[in-house]
């Protein structure tokens, strides 16, 4: 009973602690404009259309890895809600038939260890998925700071072409 009691909590903290991972990779914190560092085009003052180009691209490469590794993040606390569920489901059965029990039987351990391999499966889709929306948040981070990057060449491109034609 202690077995499945503990098989129990352990699948609704993970279901507790999905639900707080879904929410996040389904909403992700908006990207953040942290300048960590300064385009190397601000130390000679000039740009080329190819440098801007080039930042632009950059940044929307990052940006495409950064939605594909939130989508990823999302189909792993799927599927890791959907283990912790199971692994609930397979701690309540196991439970009842303890509890529903006069007499110990090696079904009864087997139905309880079934419940806690599943409890601990679940966990480690838990952490997969924490792992992939902690990366996903910073390939977001080093997008925003790609584009940071590109607005300020680009800034600096117009900037010096309207110099120039006036």
């Amino acid at each position: 009973a202690l077995n499945a009691k503990i098989n129990d909590m352990a699948a609704q903290a993970a279901l507790a602690l999905l639900s707080c991972t879904s929410l996040v990779a389904r909403h992700p914190p908006p990207l953040l404009h942290a300048p960590r560092y300064a385009p190397l085009v601000a130390l000679t003052g000039s740009v080329a259309p190819e440098e801007a180009e080039a930042a632009v691209e950059r940044a929307e490469a990052l940006a495409a890895q950064a939605l594909t590794a939130r989508e990823e993040a999302d189909r792993l606390a799927e599927a890791a809600e959907t283990a912790a569920e199971s692994a609930a489901d397979r701690s309540d059965s196991a439970a009842e038939d303890i509890g529903g029990s006069q007499k110990f039987s090696l079904s009864m351990l087997a139905s309880s260890s079934a419940a806690q391999a599943a409890s601990l499966d679940a966990g480690a889709q838990l952490a997969s998925a924490v792992e992939a929306a902690e990366a996903a948040d910073e390939l977001d981070k080093q997008a925003a700071e790609a584009l940071e990057a590109a607005e300020e060449m680009l800034a600096l491109y117009y900037d010096q072409e309207g110099g120039a034609s006036s």
